[in-house]
């Protein structure tokens, strides 16, 4: 008779509850990590997309400008207003939260799409001077502008074939007023520039003569176009005449004289994220601060 004795398992040791804790421990600490590490990434992300974003929609808008300030055209030895500048007091935006400031210019300038562009073609009807008129609106581009749940800080440009710029405006000693009957189809979508501009001023210099201790110097000085503070030189509206310079609060300024040689034109873009939370009425000052991005270029101005 055979006996035969059970085969032994072999005993199965597993972990220990504190085991388990250390491993549950490691995995947080990874996993912690790993969420860290993205959102920071995601957060880079997202600074470097609003960076471009704004950059390009500035770009839009300053090249824009600046092709019409290289081409300005102005006429020594007359009384006419060649170019008007004001900080608008009626700045656009929701209540409560209105663009710091909202530069409005009106110049002549030989811009080369008059005649949509068409120069030396069938629409060219002979002229060569223009004239535009900036705008910052607050609105919803596809309802000319008016507020709505889509409302959006948008940069316009109105261009006067010269053909009209002629016959309404030029010649005229009060620029803002011959401008006045074109000013009806600014909001329009063919005159859109780019949106989110939130901000936009301008600053020229001026060069002029004067005289100290029985002998002429020629000095430089900076206007600032502002609605408010700016230091001392700033002034509410600018204008450019064929004889001489006129200022907001000063009758008879220093560089009455002088003539533009340069204009600084400044833009701050909003990020579509500020946008939004200012037609929600929830953005801070500190919010709209750290998501508003601000660009400068500097033009040289023809000389007449």
């Amino acid at each position: 008779m055979t006996i035969t004795r059970p085969i032994p398992f072999p005993k199965h040791r597993g972990f220990t509850l504190a085991e388990l804790m250390v491993a549950m421990g490691i995995t947080a600490i990874i996993l912690t990590l790993l969420v860290t590490i993205t959102g920071v990434a995601l957060d880079g992300w997202r600074v470097s997309r609003n960076k471009v974003r704004t950059a390009r929609q500035a770009k839009a808008a300053l090249e824009q400008m600046s092709r019409d300030f290289e081409s300005m055209v102005v006429r020594s030895g007359n009384n006419f207003e060649w170019l008007f500048a004001e900080s608008e007091t009626s700045a656009p935006g929701p209540s409560g939260n209105e663009s710091p400031n909202a530069a409005r210019l009106i110049f002549f300038t030989a811009a080369t799409d008059r005649y949509d562009g068409d120069i030396g073609g069938a629409n060219d009807e002979g002229g060569d001077v223009s004239a535009v008129g900036y705008k910052l609106l607050y609105g919803e581009p596809m309802a000319e502008m008016r507020e709505g749940p889509y409302s959006v800080f948008a940069l316009y440009r109105q261009l006067v074939n010269p053909n009209d710029a002629f016959e309404d405006m030029l010649s005229s000693e009060d620029l803002e007023n011959a401008y006045s009957s074109f000013e009806n189809s600014e909001s329009e979508s063919s005159n859109f520039v780019c949106e989110n501009i939130y901000q936009m001023s301008v600053v020229f210099l001026v060069e002029y003569t004067q005289e100290v201790g029985g002998r002429l110097e020629r000095n430089q000085v900076r206007i600032p176009v502002l609605s408010a503070g700016g230091g001392r030189e700033a002034v509410n509206w600018f204008k450019m005449k064929g004889n001489g310079i006129q200022v907001q609060g000063d009758a008879n300024p220093k560089y009455g004289r002088g003539r533009v040689v340069a204009v600084d034109l400044s833009a701050s873009v909003m990020t579509d994220g500020a946008v939004a939370r200012l037609r929600q009425g929830t953005a801070t000052d500190q919010y709209i601060n750290r998501n508003t991005y601000h660009y400068m270029k500097t033009v040289l101005l023809p000389q007449p």
